[in-house]
């Protein structure tokens, strides 16, 4: 596994080698270009002429150990560490070493007695406080056990092969040293040949295997993916398997510093009547990080590890969305998926989960495999025998299918592919949410949540008040909705989800009746008397009250629960709103609330605007209207939280009930015209009065119209009537 994570991290640094070329010399020349598979046999040699000089070299003792621990010889790290340990000249970050290499030694006996003897030397050190409160929960995970079965594939060549993705009917993996043509270039890290990718054509049949390199040859597919002398891979493929997300080593010369410089980026490709080609670099690849092991998620958005800056340490995981022809600013996971170690090699289920390899969280030992459901505040550690004492990576499962494979090196300290079988562990979940008179509750919002897991999934009701869920079986869950009006508080239930393919639980709502009040006040909490409350229902049908002393509007059987938005107006103070939404026939609703209106604490700006006026019996707006309505679009561009409401009259003449419906449609006029230019409908409110507020003596009462009925009266002339048929503009105040 480690010569992944030299990808992640690889600096080759030039450093001067003397004349003198003494063993010890040339060591750390090998460790100073990360070399540790070559440098270690000269460590070891030192160390051990060392015990027969007069002075032991403790210096050369370390520096075998942690040259063959960073080689992945961790047998020999342990015996080299132990060495140290044994004679007292450990320091911390021995012991560190030595709690690592115990685990990667399946030793985990021997942790207590070590963080003991740790503690007994440096009693106040941060790092060992840290271990020692991870111990207990390692142990704890010594007896996990999970129903799968992993079993080693064959090895398809004479390398390490791990990291496999289906794809099509096979599988794509990365393999070191494969024969084909180019000549295989070795590790200095490691000593192993440099990763390629590979595939398997048949994953029902595993012994026909063919190298990238021949599918090249023989199929003209991945046509730019032909080996390089670096590292290749891994790939991850999108739902459609014709968009493929490959990681590859990129090299540069720095020459200010005089060196060499290999970062790992994602590169995009895509297949196009049969042939693969590069579609794109990732846009946030940079020289300075690196940027691999990307993954797809349900949606397609790209899931990735790096170590950019700004994370919390090593490698994290990051999510960035194909948005309006752009991946978007990578977004960090967070602490409850990355560490200040590594967290690599993403994976996404097709139920949403999100599985991960990290050695920063407590575990078994090197990288160990976790899973994260989304909205979660907490991972799960999956347990043996799909964790190891050892490195283990690239889990990709099917949840639905129960198969899938990982990678470890738990077997000879090499990477190796091993397959995943286990009961199929996902299951659907219908709930079924009713109101309480039994009716279905169509358009709701179910919310389910693993008991163990905190992890949530929503979804909304048909027709029928149903919503599915894919979960696991097998496992606890609570479900619920969000609060509705007249709900005291929404209602949760358990479901203990069986281990069968499917599953049917019930979601009763209860609507509780309480004192049903509007309370109206101002921003301190005085109560507002005399408020004028409009109501308002769904077919337009108004209703005016006022607030009492008190401030308060007690509901009755008049208003009942039909209407559902209330106008709050009163001089001095910007007109406030509120609405309801009726519950289900037969169920009782409750509303209690509370409206505050904030003063006018300064003259208002106003709009420089003539009255628009209209012919008699007519709404149609004139082109002297649209001139003046065209300054309050001015007004409302340039004030885009201002709202504003556009109220029509009438003169006297026909009905009232007549009237009130023409002022209403003149008002609409304004706001239509209003709206086509742009701004938003619900920014202007379009109030009809009729022949209620008159601006001069010209009403049914006084001289409207002379007739025969009417004798000696004198009628009001055009001019009069002209006056009362205008649209006049209000400020309401920010939305």
């Amino acid at each position: 596994m480690k010569h992944l994570l030299l990808t992640l991290v690889l600096v080759l640094m030039g450093s001067q080698i003397s004349a003198q070329f003494s063993r010890e010399t040339l060591a750390v020349e090998m460790m100073d270009r990360w070399r540790y598979a070559d440098a270690y046999p000269i460590w070891a040699d030192l160390a051990q002429e060392s015990f027969a000089s007069d002075s032991t070299r403790w210096d050369w003792i370390r520096l075998a150990s942690e040259s063959s621990f960073q080689a992945d010889f961790t047998d020999e790290a342990l015996r080299w560490n132990d060495t140290l340990v044994a004679n007292g000249m450990a320091d911390v970050e021995d012991w560190l070493r030595q709690f690592e290499l115990l685990r990667l030694t399946n030793h985990y006996e021997r942790l207590p007695e070590s963080i003991a003897a740790a503690r007994d030397q440096f009693a106040a050190d941060s790092l060992l406080s840290a271990w020692e409160l991870e111990i207990p929960m390692i142990l704890s995970m010594i007896g996990d056990s999970v129903a799968y079965r992993v079993e080693r594939l064959r090895p398809l060549a004479e390398s390490e092969e791990f990291s496999a993705f289906p794809f099509k009917e096979g599988l794509v993996y990365m393999s070191t040293g494969l024969n084909g043509g180019f000549l295989p270039q070795r590790d200095g890290w490691t000593g192993q040949y440099y990763t390629e990718l590979s595939m398997i054509e048949d994953e029902s049949n595993p012994y026909q295997e063919y190298t990238w390199f021949e599918q090249i040859r023989n199929r003209d597919l991945f046509m730019e993916l032909g080996r390089t002398t670096l590292h290749d891979g891994p790939v991850a493929f999108d739902s459609d398997e014709d968009f493929a997300v490959v990681t590859r080593n990129h090299v540069e010369l720095d020459t200010t510093e005089r060196a060499v410089r290999s970062r790992l980026q994602i590169q995009f490709y895509l297949e196009r009547e049969g042939a693969w080609q590069l579609a794109d670099s990732f846009a946030w690849n940079d020289r300075h990080y690196s940027v691999a092991h990307g993954t797809f998620d349900l949606n397609d958005d790209l899931i990735f590890a790096s170590d950019m800056p700004g994370g919390f340490g090593g490698m994290d995981l990051y999510r960035s969305v194909w948005k309006d022809g752009e991946w978007s600013q990578p977004e960090n996971f967070g602490p409850v998926v990355n560490t200040a170690g590594n967290e690599v090699f993403p994976f996404v289920s097709k139920t949403g989960a999100l599985f991960f390899s990290s050695n920063g969280h407590a575990g078994l030992g090197g990288l160990d495999i976790y899973v994260y459901r989304d909205g979660a505040n907490q991972h799960e550690h999956l347990g043996i025998p799909i964790n190891s004492h050892a490195d283990d990576f690239s889990f990709v499962f099917d949840e639905k299918l129960g198969k899938g494979w990982l990678s470890s090196n738990r077997s000879d300290s090499q990477d190796a592919i091993y397959e995943i079988e286990g009961a199929p562990s996902a299951g659907s979940l219908l709930i079924e949410v009713r109101a309480c008179d039994g009716s279905p509750m169509a358009n709701t919002e179910v919310k389910i949540q693993e008991t163990n897991w905190g992890s949530i999934l929503r979804a909304t009701t048909n027709a029928e008040g149903r919503a599915s869920f894919d979960v696991m079986r097998s496992r606890d869950y609570e479900v619920t909705c969000d609060a509705l009006p007249g709900m005291e508080a929404p209602p949760v239930i358990r479901v203990e989800m069986p281990d069968s393919a499917s599953y049917a639980a019930t979601l009763d709502l209860n609507f509780v009746k309480q004192i049903n009040q509007l309370v109206v006040q101002s921003l301190e909490g005085v109560p507002l008397a005399n408020a004028l409350l409009s109501f308002e229902n769904r077919e337009g049908k108004r209703l005016n009250r006022v607030t009492n002393e008190n401030g308060l509007f007690e509901w009755n059987d008049e208003i009942g629960l039909e209407f559902w938005r209330v106008h709050v107006s009163l001089i001095n103070y910007w007109d406030g709103y509120q609405e309801f939404e009726a519950p289900p026939s037969g169920c009782a609703m409750s509303i209690q609330k509370t409206i505050q209106l904030r003063p006018i604490t300064k003259q208002d700006e106003r709009i420089a605007l003539e009255n628009i006026y209209y012919d008699l019996d007519k709404y149609n707006l004139r082109a002297k209207g649209k001139r003046e309505l065209d300054k309050v679009v001015a007004y409302m561009d340039s004030h885009p939280a201002i709202r504003i409401e556009l109220s029509s009259h009438t003169d006297c003449r026909n009905s009232s009930a007549y009237n009130e419906t023409l002022s209403q449609n003149r008002a609409q006029s304004c706001v239509d015209y209003i709206v086509s230019k742009g701004i938003s409908a619900g920014r202007i409110v379009a109030m009809g009065y009729g022949e209620r507020v008159l601006v001069n003596q010209c009403s049914d009462d006084y001289a409207c119209e002379c007739n025969e009925y009417r004798s000696g009266c004198q009628s009001c002339d055009e001019a009069f009537h002209q006056a009362n048929r205008r649209t006049e503009l209000k400020l309401l105040g920010d939305q």
